[in-house]
């Protein structure tokens, strides 16, 4: 269900893990796992495969993070998956632990997404279809992150300050010194013409937005039946404009077919052309690169170089990536 990270396995003392012992609350039938798999590993998120404890001998993903951000994965879990006409990962539970919360949830599989296939492209295509057109409660919808373009915002404007206090860095080489001013300057590029985006945002009703749909959080399932589309981490979901989903063949985003996505939304909205879907999809890709620029730029915690370099490497990359983003559409320079 997560890609791992050099596959770190117990196999011994397993009835006294952490994530065991909050499993066995939930009273399911087989409680000692065969063995325990690190799947991820950060600072306030951990990630474990509890081997042989699920229905039929299969693998439980326990998933220890923040409440705030475990209670919006409980509510897409609980409330929304089962509500739509495609296959879902089941919560076996979700136990609170202080500021932390365990989530419960079945193994999605070993079968990864690929944005190169178009059969993958179009079940995500036609799944997101349902996830953004399906009617949500306004106390639901209370519930949920803000992740409409003001949110955007708020980390584009914190991602430049974060650029322009390393600038005068002296650990700092000319060229990365440079690298910072070039991407300060896209994010100005950017801020200058948020009101374009804005403006056609408006036109679109709001939905629930997965927020890092990439192919790492994307397995299919090759069940008896038709393939499906299986997502999971729903850490950045939240209630806003279904841009940032459809964002195409940027990183490792999962890169939708957008005709399946706009066939699906006209059997509603009959008005819709597959260049509004476009747009959509253009606007959602810079909403992705101020989310990757963000994180970069969150890292940027300490002046020493050790502290900087990884994030310095990330930023590299991404420059080049908004810059396609911006000459795709024609926001290249200040108006």
């Amino acid at each position: 269900m997560f890609e791992p990270i050099a596959i770190e396995i117990q196999t011994e003392n397993l009835w006294e893990h952490r994530a065991v012992q909050i499993w066995s609350r939930l009273q399911p039938k087989r409680v000692e796992p065969e063995k325990i798999e690190i799947l991820k590993r950060k600072r306030k998120t951990i990630v474990y495969r509890l081997v042989g404890v699920g229905p039929g001998g299969s693998g439980v993903i326990a998933k220890k993070c923040l409440a705030r951000t475990g209670e919006v994965e409980r509510i897409i879990y609980q409330e929304l998956l089962p509500r739509l006409p495609h296959p879902a990962l089941r919560c076996y539970g979700f136990v609170p632990e202080g500021e932390f919360v365990w989530l419960f949830l079945e193994d999605a599989g070993p079968h990864a997404y690929s944005p190169a296939n178009e059969e993958h492209r179009a079940l995500a295509g036609n799944w997101l279809a349902a996830v953004h057109g399906t009617r949500v409660s306004a106390d639901l919808q209370e519930l949920l992150p803000d992740r409409g373009p003001g949110h955007y915002l708020q980390l584009l404007r914190s991602a430049r300050a974060t650029l322009l206090a390393h600038v005068d860095n002296p650990v700092l080489s000319a060229e990365e010194v440079a690298l910072l001013r070039r991407l300060t300057a896209k994010c100005e590029v950017i801020e200058v013409h948020w009101g374009e985006l804005e403006s056609y945002f408006g036109g679109w009703p709001r939905a629930i937005v997965h927020g890092d749909f990439v192919v790492k959080n994307l397995r299919i399932s090759s069940g008896a039946t038709n393939p499906a589309l299986l997502v999971f981490d729903w850490e950045m979901a939240g209630w806003g404009v279904p841009a940032t989903d459809l964002a195409q063949f940027l990183g490792a985003t999962a890169s939708p077919d957008l005709e399946v996505y706009g066939s699906r939304l006209r059997q509603d909205s009959p008005q819709l052309d597959v260049r509004d879907i476009q747009r959509l999809a253009n606007y959602g890709e810079i909403l992705r690169m101020v989310d990757k620029v963000f994180w970069a730029t969150v890292w940027m915690v300490n002046d020493s170089y050790v502290f900087l370099l990884t994030p310095l490497l990330a930023l590299k990359q991404y420059e080049a990536e908004l810059a396609a983003v911006l000459r795709t559409i024609n926001w290249s320079r200040h108006d």
